[in-house]
């Protein structure tokens, strides 16, 4: 069984860096230019608080695909695109700054050990505050949590790998619906395999979970009528259901999942941040045929 590579991935798949995912249509997010934020030295001065959910869910998406990651700084915002070694499942978010408690920040792009961080974030709770602080001169991170301070070595930004460029395409099916019948549907998928077909019907108005055992197989359909908004058309893209799965875990918790689908290509998976102005998506490569 194979798949495709992270030079497809990059080929294919569109990162819609002004778009953003909300029940109803894709509004513009963050104002953080990806692309060229996670290529520049370290910033002068770091300095933000805010909610321990809200970074939780920033770094607990990113850990989904790997464990060290470049975090791209400016004056408006924060931004992180990565992707896992293999290249088959990539990671891309912006958070604005007016999300935090307090922001204050130079521009430029820090090397960040991602479970070092999620480690640091783990001694607090949701409504907790939490201070991250930058000191340039010594390269560490220092994160405060209800008085325990922990101080983080930065990694050099040019050991990590250079950010993936993913390129704008055409993918033309649309696919709004809520986090349980994403679960329920990836959930029913796993247990006859490890690949699932992800199919749109236009004539029928559906979109469909189909995935087959060594004797048993399932469909899980959603009507147009099931589904929060949908843009259909004729498509249909095998998918590793463990990718997915982890993907799906990855964005925040309540909100809607937003699919675009097209045939064969990499599936975009998105949400918004409840509570905070920004979204994440993560972009997953199609399984080759065996």
């Amino acid at each position: 069984m194979s798949q495709s590579t992270a030079a497809s991935s990059t080929e294919t798949a569109t990162t819609d860096t002004e778009t953003n995912a909300s029940e109803t249509a894709d509004e513009t997010p963050a104002d953080v230019d990806t692309t060229d934020l996670l290529t520049l030295d370290v910033p002068q001065y770091l300095q933000m608080s805010g909610d321990v959910q809200l970074f939780d869910q920033i770094f607990s998406a990113v850990g989904t695909v790997t464990d060290k990651a470049r975090l791209g700084i400016k004056d408006s915002g924060i931004a992180i695109r990565a992707a896992d070694r293999q290249g088959y499942a990539m990671v891309d978010l912006r958070v604005a700054g007016s999300s935090f408690s307090s922001f204050d920040a130079a521009t430029g792009t820090l090397g960040v050990d991602v479970g070092r961080v999620r480690d640091a974030l783990s001694i607090g709770n949701a409504g907790d505050l939490v201070q991250f602080a930058l000191d340039a001169a010594s390269s560490t991170l220092e994160i405060n949590i209800d008085g325990i301070t922990r101080t983080i070595e930065l990694d050099p930004v040019e050991s990590l790998r250079y950010p993936v460029e993913m390129p704008d395409i055409d993918i033309p099916a649309t696919v709004h619906l809520s986090p349980d019948d994403m679960s329920l549907g990836l959930s029913a998928a796993d247990m006859l395999g490890d690949r699932f077909d992800l199919i749109v019907d236009s004539e029928a108005g559906e979109m469909r979970f189909v995935a087959s055992g060594d004797t048993d197989s399932m469909t899980y359909r959603r009507a147009k009528t099931d589904l929060i908004a949908f843009e259909p058309a004729d498509v249909e893209v095998k998918l590793d259901s463990s990718l997915v799965r982890s993907a799906n875990a990855g964005l925040p918790d309540g909100t809607n999942r937003v699919l675009h689908i097209g045939d064969e290509v990499p599936l975009v998976l998105k949400s918004e941040f409840p509570d905070a102005d920004g979204a994440m998506q993560f972009v997953i490569a199609p399984k080759l045929p065996n």
